[in-house]
Parts: C-alpha cells; sequence; structure tokens
C-alpha cells in the first residue's frame, strides 16, 4: 500500500515562516484560515501593519476577517467593492431574474449559479447574445468559464489584462445565447420551473432553468413572449488554469505604503481556534 505524500501540514514551522515572508497579508490570512496548526505558526496580522498591500488586499483582508469571526449582515461585492445585504448576493434578487416566492426567514432560491461574493447586480455578466448565420444554432446553452475576479471578464469573451495578485480567477457558470434571427431575444429573464428535475445534476440551483424572451414582430409592430429551456454543455474534469494570461501592458497598480492593519483588528488576533 503506498504511504500518503507528505501535506503542507507536515512541514516544520520554520519553513512556514519562511513561506509567509513571501505571501502579501492577504494571502497569509488565506493560508491561517486553512487549519489550526497553521494559523498557529503563521504571524498575526497585527504583526503585518509594515506590510505593503494593494486596495485589492485591503478588500480581501475585510472580507476574510467578517467570515472568521460572526455571520455578517452584510458582505462586500467582489466585483464592484460595495456593500449590500446578504440576499444581495442571491441571483434571484437580479433584474435579470423573474421572482421567486420564499418563506419568510428561509434562505432565498438561487435562479442561476453564481460564485461566492457576486452581487445580483452583476447576473447580466454571466450572459451573452452571440450572432450566428441565419440556419444556424438558436438556442440557450450553460457552460463553465474562467472569469477575472478584478475586473469582471470572462476568458473567451472579452480580452484580459488584469495583473492583480489578489482577486485571482475563478470557474463561474455563464449562460450564452446563439441567435440566428431579429426577431427573438428583444429581452430576457431567466425563470426557474420547480416542477421539473435541473438538466445539469451538478447545479445547485432546484428546478429546470428557462429563460422568457420578449420578441418583436416587424410585419405586425406586435411584441409576443417565449420560452427556451437552456442546454447544458457537460464538461469531465474541469481544471481551472490558475496562469494568468499574457498582459500587452502592465497597468500601473495602486499600492498602498504601510497598510495599517490595526484599523482592521483592533480586537488583535481575531481568528477563532479551528478543528485539527
Amino acid at each position: 500500500m503506498a504511504s500518503p505524500k507528505p501535506g503542507l501540514l507536515s512541514l516544520p514551522p520554520e519553513l512556514l515562516l519562511d513561506i509567509g515572508d513571501f505571501l502579501p497579508p492577504d494571502a497569509i490570512l488565506s493560508l491561517k484560515l486553512t487549519h489550526s496548526v497553521v494559523n498557529n505558526t503563521l504571524p498575526s496580522l497585527p504583526c503585518l501593519k509594515n506590510r505593503k498591500a494593494s486596495q485589492c488586499a485591503r478588500f480581501a483582508i475585510d472580507r476574510l476577517r467578517i467570515l472568521s469571526t460572526t455571520t455578517p449582515a452584510e458582505q462586500r461585492c467582489i466585483i464592484c467593492r460595495k456593500k449590500y445585504p446578504l440576499h444581495m448576493f442571491v441571483s434571484s434578487s437580479s433584474p435579470a431574474c423573474a421572482p421567486q416566492l420564499f418563506v419568510e426567514g428561509a434562505p432565498r432560491p438561487e435562479t442561476v449559479d453564481i460564485p461566492p461574493f457576486f452581487c445580483a447586480w452583476h447576473v447580466g455578466r454571466l450572459a451573452r447574445v452571440k450572432r450566428t448565420d441565419p440556419n444556424g444554432r438558436n438556442e440557450w446553452v450553460s457552460d463553465m468559464k474562467r472569469m477575472c475576479m478584478h475586473q469582471g471578464c470572462i476568458e473567451g469573451w472579452k480580452d484580459c489584462d488584469c495583473d492583480c495578485d489578489s482577486c485571482g480567477y475563478r470557474m463561474v457558470r455563464t449562460y450564452t445565447r446563439y441567435l440566428n434571427n431579429n426577431i427573438e431575444c428583444r429581452r430576457f429573464t431567466f425563470r426557474r420551473n420547480t416542477d421539473e428535475e435541473s438538466a445539469d445534476p451538478q447545479e445547485k440551483s432546484k428546478g429546470r432553468l428557462y429563460v422568457k424572451e420578449n420578441c418583436w414582430h416587424n410585419d405586425t409592430s406586435s411584441e409576443s413572449v417565449i420560452d427556451f429551456p437552456v442546454a447544458y454543455e457537460l464538461e469531465s474534469n474541469i481544471k481551472l488554469n490558475t496562469k494568468r494570461p499574457a498582459s500587452r501592458h502592465k497597468p500601473q497598480r495602486r499600492t498602498v505604503s504601510s497598510f495599517d492593519l490595526d484599523k482592521f483588528f483592533t480586537a488583535g488576533e481575531f481568528l477563532c481556534s479551528m478543528p485539527c
């Protein structure tokens, strides 16, 4: 029987401290939250107040600080950096989604899958309309793509020259409308039919996803509504490529010198004791 491979926790404390010397404050906090052994080994954040930290790192620290203490009443969106009540981080709160009934005090139902800390105002970023030939594809298709959490760009849809080391990339579920005419999809709204099963068993949202479209008929100057089911392009063994694409130019990074971490951690070491 093969012996288990050594992991991060098997490293001596001296080596963990050496690793921490090469990490920015937000990465150190992320690493501390992985395990109590790492938490106790790496320095507390108030000891890092002389480290330089970008504006994105400050927001990342703020998010992790809230997660490590109590359940917050609001969160900061990773895209627009604004704080909203928790219900705004549920996709059904988006204008791009049809309202859903829910029981007061119970979690609001999701309409489309969105990543953590992604507010409902940005659901539209996950959808696009792509024109095809008159005899081409005419359907809604969903698949997984890589998204830059700094600029909100989806790889393959728009060029991204981001050079941020804090926001990173995530795999997100996207929705593409292949359109072969000038009548359909003048406006669209996502909705769930909870009487049907989802076409994707890995989807977190309950029910079959449809898109309600408004159509305009020029010959009769009239409007109609149609429902399109969303098809899923299932990809097995999706791996996140964390290597950033080559930038055409390096944007100027906004850096705060001697960032005062104490204003975030006035209570001292805030991390709760995590189970081994």
